[in-house]
C-alpha cells in the first residue's frame, strides 16, 4: 500500500515535470535581431551607428533588412522615383569602398582594367587643374537663363570609387538651379548594391534593368524618366571641370538642335592623373568607321580666327559625354534599340543628327575628365568584334546610302554579320526627310580619304578626286 502510494506521487512529479518542459519548448520567442533570409549575423562590435540623416541609433540589422527591401524594389521598377536627399558629404565613401576594396595579392586591373588600388585612394571631391583657355574664366554664363538638366550615368560592374567619383563632381562642379537629378542607370552589375547605397545621396535615383540590356537601351531608359528639358550623358568614370555644364547648356538655349560635347580631358587609367587634352581636337574616322581624334585643319584654325573658344563643329562625337535637348533627342529617334551592348552608336547618332537638321559640336569651354582605357572590362555576348561589326553594319546600312561600300572594302567580314531589321529606322530617316550621305560627305567631312591601289580617292564637293598617296593628319589616340 505503502509502495503503491509512492509510486503514484513520484508519477504525478514525473508528469508535471514533463509538463513543464513542454510547455518551455512551444513558448513564443522575441524575434531574433537578423531578419531571416539575409545570411548573416549582426556584429555585436558594431551592433548600432548613428543615422547620418539624423540623431536616431540605427540597427545594423534593420539597415540590412531595408537593404534587402530595397534591391527587391530596385529589381521590380518600384523604387526608381525615388531620389535621395543626404548631402554627399555625409555619405560614408569609406564603408562604401571598403566593401569592394582589391584584396592583398589581388591585381589591382583585373576587375575594371584600370588601377582599382590607385582609384580607390583618390579622394571623391578632388581638385583638378582647369584645363580651360584663359579667357573661358572671364565669359559670363547668365546662368539663370540657362535650362537645366538631368544627367544621365549608366554602368556595369564600375568601380565604386570611380562610379561615386562622377557623382560628387558633377554635384559639387555644376549650379544647384541647373542640376535637377542625376540618373542612375545600373545594366544588371553583378551586385545591386553599387548603385543602391548610392540612392541616399542628394538628386540621385536609381534604375536597374532585371537583364543586361548595353548602354543604347540603358540610356533611353534613363532618358525616358527624365524630368528636366536637357539631357547630358555621361560615362560612369568621369570627372566634371570647373563650370564643365553651363557652356553646354548655353549653347543648346541658343540653337535647341545642336549636340554638343565638353573638351575630354584624361585621367590616367594607372595613376589617375587629371591631364588636359587639346582644345584642337574633333571626332573623326576613317572608312573602317572606328573613331579617332584628329587635329583641326589649317583652314578651320584660319575660319575660327581669333575666337579660340567658339564652337567646333565635328563629324562625329566620341559618344560617352554630352548634352542634348531632350524633345530634340526624342523627336531624333533616340538610340537606335536593336543595338547591343557597345559600340557604333556614337557612328550612328552622330550621322542622324547631321543628315537630319542639326548640329554636332565641341565647346571648347567646357572640359570633363574621362578615363580611357586599353581594353574592356566587360563581355560582349558573341564576342567584341562580332557586336561591333554588327551595330556599325546596322549604321552603315540605314544612313551611309552607297557609300557603305568603302565600309565593306575595309572590313570584308563585316558583309557576313548578320544586323537584323532596320525598317524602323528606314521609315525614321524618311519620316524625318534627312539628307542623303552625299550631302554629309561634302559639307561636314570633305576630308575624309578612301585609300586603295597606291592612291587615294578624295570623296567631297568636287566628287571623287584621284591623287597620289598623302601623309595623313596626326593623330591623338585616346
Amino acid at each position: 500500500m505503502r509502495r503503491s502510494g509512492v509510486l503514484r506521487i513520484l508519477t504525478t512529479l514525473g508528469l508535471v515535470w514533463m509538463f513543464g518542459v513542454l510547455m518551455f519548448m512551444v513558448k513564443p520567442r522575441p524575434p531574433r535581431e537578423t531578419p531571416a533570409g539575409l545570411g548573416d549575423l549582426a556584429d555585436p562590435a558594431h551592433d548600432l551607428q548613428p543615422n547620418l540623416q539624423g540623431g536616431e541609433q540605427v540597427n545594423n540589422a534593420q539597415r540590412r533588412a531595408r537593404n534587402s527591401v530595397a534591391v527587391e524594389e530596385a529589381l521590380s521598377g518600384s523604387a526608381s522615383q525615388q531620389h535621395g536627399t543626404l548631402p554627399w558629404s555625409e555619405f560614408d565613401v569609406k564603408a562604401y569602398l571598403a566593401a569592394t576594396a582589391v584584396k592583398p595579392g589581388e591585381d589591382g586591373y583585373v576587375r575594371n582594367k584600370f588601377n582599382q588600388v590607385a582609384s580607390d585612394e583618390v579622394a571623391v571631391d578632388r581638385s583638378v587643374p582647369d584645363t580651360r583657355q584663359a579667357t573661358c574664366s572671364s565669359q559670363n554664363w547668365k546662368d539663370g537663363d540657362l535650362p537645366s538638366t538631368s544627367v544621365v550615368i549608366t554602368f556595369h560592374n564600375e568601380a565604386r570609387s570611380t562610379l561615386v567619383r562622377t557623382i560628387v563632381s558633377v554635384l559639387t562642379k555644376t549650379p544647384a538651379h541647373l542640376l535637377d537629378e542625376i540618373i542612375l542607370v545600373d545594366d544588371f552589375s553583378d551586385n545591386a548594391q553599387d548603385g543602391l547605397e548610392l540612392t541616399t545621396i542628394e538628386k540621385v535615383v536609381l534604375l536597374r534593368n532585371d537583364k543586361r540590356e548595353g548602354l543604347m537601351r540603358s540610356r533611353i531608359k534613363g532618358a525616358d524618366v527624365a524630368r528636366a528639358p536637357v539631357l547630358t550623358f555621361l560615362d560612369s568614370h568621369c570627372e566634371c571641370n570647373v563650370n564643365w555644364l553651363e557652356p553646354l547648356l548655353q549653347r543648346i538655349a541658343q540653337n535647341s538642335t545642336a549636340v554638343v560635347s565638353p573638351v575630354i580631358d584624361v585621367i590616367s587609367m594607372d595613376d589617375f592623373r587629371y591631364i588636359g587634352a587639346s582644345s584642337e581636337l574633333r571626332g573623326g574616322f576613317d572608312w573602317n568607321l572606328v573613331f579617332k581624334w584628329e587635329y583641326l585643319s589649317q583652314a578651320e584654325k584660319d575660319k575660327r580666327g581669333s575666337n579660340t573658344i567658339a564652337p567646333i563643329r565635328t563629324p562625329m562625337i566620341a559618344g560617352g559625354l554630352f548634352s542634348i535637348d531632350k524633345a530634340w533627342f526624342n523627336t531624333l529617334g533616340k538610340y537606335d534599340m536593336l543595338m547591343d551592348v557597345w559600340g557604333g552608336e556614337n557612328l550612328e547618332i552622330s550621322f542622324r543628327v547631321w543628315q537630319c537638321g542639326g548640329t554636332l559640336e565641341i565647346i571648347p569651354c567646357s572640359r570633363v575628365g574621362h578615363v580611357f582605357r586599353k581594353q574592356h572590362p566587360y563581355t560582349f555576348p558573341g564576342g567584341s568584334g562580332t557586336v561591333f561589326a554588327r551595330n556599325t553594319r546596322r549604321a552603315a546600312e540605314v544612313w551611309m546610302d552607297d557609300y557603305k561600300n568603302y565600309y565593306y572594302n575595309a572590313v570584308p567580314m563585316a558583309r557576313s554579320v548578320a544586323f537584323g531589321s532596320i525598317k524602323s529606322r528606314t521609315d525614321l530617316r524618311k519620316r524625318l526627310e534627312c539628307r542623303p550621305f552625299k550631302w554629309y560627305m561634302d559639307n561636314v567631312y570633305p576630308e575624309l580619304r578612301y585609300e586603295k591601289g597606291g592612291l587615294v580617292l578624295r570623296i567631297g564637293r568636287a566628287g571623287i578626286e584621284m591623287c597620289g598617296r598623302s601623309k595623313r593628319s596626326k593623330l591623338v589616340n585616346m
